[in-house]
């Protein structure tokens, strides 16, 4: 009986992730054809994943005077490019289709792990967002709720602070340590130079501020008060990591969520955040556009998450650190 229920439950959650990942493959599609002249966000990955295919320099193949042509140098390490390297060979369209799709499935399969009360984070304007541009932010924010999605993390790694402190199940560690060991060694048996590349571009990137360094950010450390909370812990990450100003990264506020309501302002805030932005256009530069979207993506989404996260109980478990050399296996409960 309950291996048929939670069969049941699987397929519940399953066909519709997987309805949400075909049709956001199918916007990027259709996107990227009426729009020949847009470049999403995944393009310069897309790029270096090809270049390293073809034996290439990938830090050398993307940025403002590089072969393929990008406003900055390459932020991405090399893991990220490993995890693209089966799309580097693939037309850009297809390859954003794929990342795309498999993205907002993986999203929609996570958010749903303990019902659908999350359903309105799908109709916010971080969600599309980070679909249009073809962002990681959906994998991340699957981390919070899928042990699994932590493999992918070190594509990212300053996202790895949120994942290691938010992390509610102690398999997250392991298959975050696992994703690091594979790739990091992977990625120096392809390219050993490839970290001291990396960091010289990384060093050139003045636009990545914490959420904490905006203004009324500081208000964001309240977070530590509920620190016994996972969703606290992983908010509280989030205000002090470095990132780049954007409508995307607010989908991971979604760890904060319990309920359709509190789902249900978060996505009413990004459209906040959007119109309010757009009501301030336009800047005289890049650094003044971050600043606004920086600072108002704080007021208008990061503090509304705190208010919910203030009103819960300091209450909840954290994973001993003993749970890292323990089995990667779930502990089975005692028997009558």
């Amino acid at each position: 009986m309950n291996g048929r229920a939670s069969a049941s439950s699987l397929r519940d959650r399953l066909v519709p992730a997987l309805l949400i990942g075909i049709l956001a493959a199918v916007w990027s599609r259709q996107h990227a054809i009426a729009n020949p002249a847009f470049t999403s966000d995944f393009d310069q990955v897309w790029a270096a994943a090809g270049a390293l295919l073809r034996g290439d320099n990938p830090y050398a193949e993307v940025g403002p005077h590089a072969p393929f042509t990008w406003r900055w140098p390459l932020y991405y390490p090399m893991p990220a490019l490993l995890i693209a390297a089966p799309l580097g060979a693939l037309p850009v369209v297809a390859a954003r289709a794929i990342f795309a799709g498999v993205g907002a499935a993986l999203f929609t399969f996570a958010i749903s792990r303990d019902g659908w009360g999350r359903w309105p984070i799908l109709l916010s304007v971080t969600f599309f967002v980070s679909i249009d541009l073809v962002q990681w932010s959906p994998y991340l924010a699957a981390a919070f709720y899928l042990p699994a999605a932590a493999l992918l993390v070190p594509g990212k790694p300053n996202f790895a602070l949120p994942v290691v402190g938010g992390a509610r199940d102690p398999r997250t560690w392991h298959f975050l340590i696992l994703g690091a060991v594979l790739l990091g060694v992977a990625s120096f048996a392809v390219r050993p130079t490839w970290l001291a590349e990396w960091m010289a571009n990384v060093r050139e990137a003045p636009h990545f501020v914490p959420p904490v360094m905006r203004r009324g950010g500081v208000l964001l450390l309240l977070a530590a008060l509920r620190w016994r909370r996972a969703e606290a812990r992983w908010f509280l990450a989030l205000s002090v990591m470095p990132m780049a100003p954007s409508f995307y990264d607010q989908l991971l506020l979604v760890a904060v969520c319990t309920t359709w309501w509190e789902s249900a302002i978060l996505a009413a805030s990004t459209y906040v955040l959007y119109f309010y932005v757009g009501a301030n256009l336009p800047q005289p530069d890049y650094a003044a556009w971050g600043e606004l979207v920086g600072d108002a993506t704080v007021w208008f989404c990061y503090l509304p998450m705190l208010a919910i996260l203030l009103r819960r109980p300091n209450e909840g478990g954290i994973p001993h650190p003993r749970a890292l050399l323990v089995s990667w296996r779930s502990p089975r409960k005692p028997g009558p």
